[in-house]
């Protein structure tokens, strides 16, 4: 409308501007051919002749018929009207207008006048006789103003169809690109809300999206007594994958390996990926069975075999369960009970493993026991106990395992059951194991100044044998205290030679050739290939106390102990069975060709100066 109207205005403008231009030019040619040739010699102040005025009348009247001119008269200066077209001696412009009034001083002046549809063009200009050059007087017309005004209609017309046509275009135009904006928009919110809600790498919902999802669930099962399960897993060695082949292979990995768990899984089940390679999986309406079964088409699924870089690879994955409502009903405490039982899984020999409880399968209690820890070590308040470990057949004491205790402020001693498993499941693992090999080589000094050649073993973590540098730091403390390498034992678990299989081969040969002896303990209940054992400087096997417990009366445990016995001396190695408790074990283990014991019937973890060992026939069944 603004547009139409400034474009009105000028089309009006330029229309009084033609009218002008064609009102003066017409005028100067009335005046120069009709007017002026009939007053030669004319005195406009005297009147005219009847000769003068009938040549004016004779000049104009076709000009007036034709309707080219409206009206015309011939004036003098005093304004008087000496001739009009229409007789009449009166009417016209007064003579104070101050258009007569520059038209007697010899100005032309015209104007556009009268309301819509009635405007006529004004002429006032000088009237000069033709002969003389003498100002005679004021010629006043009035000239018709219909045609420039149809021409202005027509041009108008015009404009506004071309003004039309281009709103229109511009309008379709614009309508085009918001459609195309909006859909653009739509599809870029729609885009960020999947981005904010999935994972960009494999398309899967991402944590947020899974804690929402998963809370709904929870919710809908506690009101209507619903049941599931909430599952964490993750790859095992995905590590190994980037550092190998590099971060492209690890993200196709990640992306082929979610396309068959989602496979695998029914629309109603949630997979989501939580960062790396850990991911969850929300099972509604399954048991701890059901559960097992779908993760065991998922872990089938996740081994078959794919080619990276040319290299084929089969993946192995960790499952931890936790069902609803048997392990809690809260999304939080769900995933800690699932973590716990991945975690164990990892320390085992099942790769699925359902929450059991325990008091050390608390993992909510993880963070607050972690904390304390630290501060623990800070103040001082963990304490070393040592359990004897017996040579066979005498029953003399060849050396120590050192058993770490915490004396807690408000809990009293607790055993490391309470709080290994949250120091293995964080950083504080480390620091805990360099305090127990500094404080066990201090105490390792005071039995050897008193005379006693009593060799000391020390429980490590896989963390620490994953963990670059640490044979030097064994080595460097070794130096520090003194202390000599063929004295200190290491025992590293079956499983923690399982899992990293490079890393602690590497970390052992290292500690090997230091003189440190390597012992693999709970021998028998992980799955270590015995090609992991082949080549490693092993001094020693201890048998695990489930199959030592009841040998004297069990013959599938009987044939297993004797097995590992022959293994282990075959590989050079000493064997040390754990957990005797009765003479009867004993005297079978000393028939069998067992090296060394270590249980109850010898002695219970005490202080150092404490360790004391009787002889085996002054001693009763526990």
């Amino acid at each position: 409308m603004v547009l139409g109207a400034v474009m009105w205005q000028g089309i009006r403008r330029d229309a009084d501007e033609q009218g002008r231009r064609q009102g003066l030019a017409q005028a100067r040619v009335i005046a120069e051919m009709a007017v002026a040739p009939s007053l030669d010699g004319a005195d406009l102040e005297d009147g005219l002749t009847t000769s003068q005025l009938e040549g004016l009348r004779r000049a104009t009247e076709l000009a007036v018929f034709h309707g080219s001119v409206l009206r015309l008269r011939v004036r003098g200066f005093a304004g008087q009207v000496v001739f009009s077209d229409d007789g009449s001696t009166g009417g016209g412009l007064p003579v104070s207008d101050a258009d007569f009034r520059a038209a007697a001083q010899g100005e032309s002046r015209v104007k556009v006048i009268g309301g819509a549809g009635q405007e006529v063009i004004r002429v006032v200009q000088p009237l000069v006789a033709s002969a003389s050059g003498q100002a005679l007087g004021v010629l006043e017309l009035y000239l018709p103003y219909e045609e420039i005004a149809a021409q202005m209609r027509a041009q108008l017309t015009s404009v506004t169809e071309r003004i039309a046509g281009g709103l229109a275009a511009l309008y379709l135009v614009l309508a085009l690109l918001a459609g195309w904006t909006t859909r653009s928009l739509s599809r870029y919110a729609a885009r960020q809300e999947f981005n904010a809600t999935h994972d960009i790498l494999t398309g899967l919902p991402n944590r947020a999206a899974f804690r929402s999802r998963a809370e709904s669930v929870l919710a809908v099962a506690e009101r209507d007594g619903g049941h599931g399960a909430v599952v964490l897993l993750d790859l095992n060695r995905f590590k190994e994958v980037n550092d190998t082949l590099g971060h492209h292979a690890g993200d196709e990995l990640l992306r082929v390996v979610s396309g068959r768990m989602r496979a695998g899984l029914d629309p109603a089940d949630v997979l989501a990926r939580l960062g790396g390679d850990e991911f969850a999986i929300l099972l509604p309406g399954r048991d701890a069975a059901q559960a097992v079964a779908v993760l065991e088409r998922i872990r089938s699924a996740v081994a078959e075999e794919l080619v990276l870089d040319e290299v084929p690879l089969n993946m192995e994955a960790s499952f931890g369960i936790a069902l609803y409502p048997e392990h809690g009903i809260e999304l939080q405490a769900l995933k800690l009970r699932a973590d716990a039982a991945m975690y164990q899984g990892k320390r085992g020999a099942e790769d699925i493993v359902v929450f059991a409880g325990g008091t050390a399968g608390h993992p909510h209690q993880w963070l607050k026991i972690q904390a304390e820890l630290r501060h623990a070590l800070e103040r001082d308040e963990l304490v070393l106990w040592y359990q004897p470990k017996v040579g066979l057949p005498d029953g003399d004491i060849n050396g120590v395992e050192a058993l770490v205790r915490w004396q807690h402020p408000e809990r009293g001693l607790l055993p490391p059951g309470e709080f290994l498993p949250a120091a293995e499941h964080s950083g504080l693992i480390a620091p805990l194991t360099e305090w127990v090999l500094r404080r066990a080589l201090a105490d390792q000094a005071g039995w050897t100044a008193t005379g006693q050649d009593w060799t000391l073993s020390v429980n490590v973590s896989a963390r620490n044998l994953d963990a670059p540098g640490f044979a030097g730091y064994v080595a460097a403390l070794l130096a520090e205290t003194g202390a000599r390498p063929d004295r200190l034992i290491l025992e590293v678990t079956e499983t923690a030679l399982a899992g990293d299989a490079d890393s602690a081969a590497r970390a052992v040969k290292e500690l090997g050739a230091l003189g440190v002896g390597i012992s693999v303990d709970d021998f028998g209940t992980g799955y270590t290939s015995l090609s992991h054992l082949r080549g490693l400087p092993i001094d020693e096997i201890k048998i695990d106390r489930a199959f030592v417990a009841d040998v004297d009366r069990d013959p599938q445990s009987q044939a297993i102990v004797r097995s590992v016995i022959e293994l282990a001396h075959g590989l050079g190695s000493r064997v040390t069975a754990e957990g005797v408790e009765t003479p009867e074990v004993h005297r079978w283990l000393v028939d069998a060709g067992c090296d060394e014991a270590q249980g109850y019937l010898y002695g219970r973890p005490v202080p150092w100066p404490q360790v004391t060992v009787e002889p085996i026939t002054e001693r009763s069944t526990l």
